[in-house]
């Protein structure tokens, strides 16, 4: 089973390659014949050589021949793509900076989270028990905990529909301290009202909770403080609702599915393979 996935993962990277190849060849074929009837019309009679053609010359035609590309749809779609590849590889790698950045608080005490701190993929998941689209994706995230047992799933309250949103969200944080997180966060995500304070500490009794402790805990400035703190590592990945999901590096906004988190983290895993890949060659 192992080698049926290695071996999609293998062709499916080599076709990605040899079309990027393909792409690559069109555009220099391209130059090289601008460049040859540049040479013809300036005069030259003999055979013109491209295989010495430097950067510097390549520049300078695609400077003076812009048309070149924007006559030609595949090429303009081509560096497109690649700019947009570009862009998407240096929000990822700022993402993958912050995060390692913030590997205290994403393992404090504080932090409700399932699996191991060793795991390929972590997802943390920015959400609110007021939102609708969390509630709805909160199945799917379940789905994705049980059956891949090497995925850290980090729950990150960000509460953004007021009050009762900021108190449901300190009650987490509490009922994490007495080591009831996963029964309280279930309850409060497969609720049919919305909650408010009342339904709060109604849920907290039903699970157990003590309820007084946990009323104590919601007021304490260190509870108050790690939710701060969580709310400026969503600003900082430039999260500004919710439910957004950051898998490993990469940043899914709004409600999602089982199979669509399970996609990308097969995608993380190849990435983290082919830089496994590259840091053997080098080393």
């Amino acid at each position: 089973m192992l080698n049926s996935r290695g071996g999609g993962r293998e062709n499916a990277f080599n076709g990605r390659f040899l079309r990027n190849m393909c792409e690559i060849a069109r555009v220099f074929l391209a130059i090289a014949m601008g460049l040859t009837v540049a040479a013809c019309t300036e005069g030259e009679t003999g055979p013109v050589s491209t295989e010495n053609i430097t950067h510097e010359q390549v520049r300078e035609f695609l400077l003076g021949h812009p048309e070149l590309i924007l006559d030609d749809p595949e090429i303009a779609n081509a560096i497109e793509r690649a700019r947009s590849n570009r862009t998407k590889k240096l929000a990822a790698s700022y993402r993958r900076s912050v995060i390692e950045d913030q590997t205290d608080l994403l393992n404090s005490p504080l932090t409700p989270s399932s699996g191991e701190t060793s795991a390929e993929v972590t997802i943390i998941e920015f959400y609110d028990y007021r939102c609708a689209p969390c509630i709805a994706s909160h199945s799917g995230l379940e789905q994705v905990r049980s059956t891949d047992s090497n995925v850290r799933i980090v729950y990150a309250q960000l509460p953004t529909f007021g009050s009762h949103s900021i108190m449901a969200a300190r009650a987490a944080i509490a009922a994490q301290r007495q080591g009831h997180f996963e029964a309280f966060h279930a309850a409060l995500m497969t609720t049919n009202t919305h909650p408010d304070i009342d339904s709060i500490y109604a849920t907290a009794a039903e699970v157990g909770l003590n309820v007084e402790k946990l009323r104590a805990d919601m007021r304490d400035p260190q509870v108050i403080q790690y939710l701060e703190r969580v709310r400026l590592l969503a600003e900082a990945l430039d999260v500004t609702g919710t439910p957004v999901f950051i898998v490993g590096s990469a940043i899914l906004r709004g409600g999602t599915t089982a199979d669509e988190l399970h996609a990308e983290i097969a995608r993380q895993r190849a990435q983290g393979e082919k830089m496994g890949e590259v840091s053997n060659v080098t080393s």
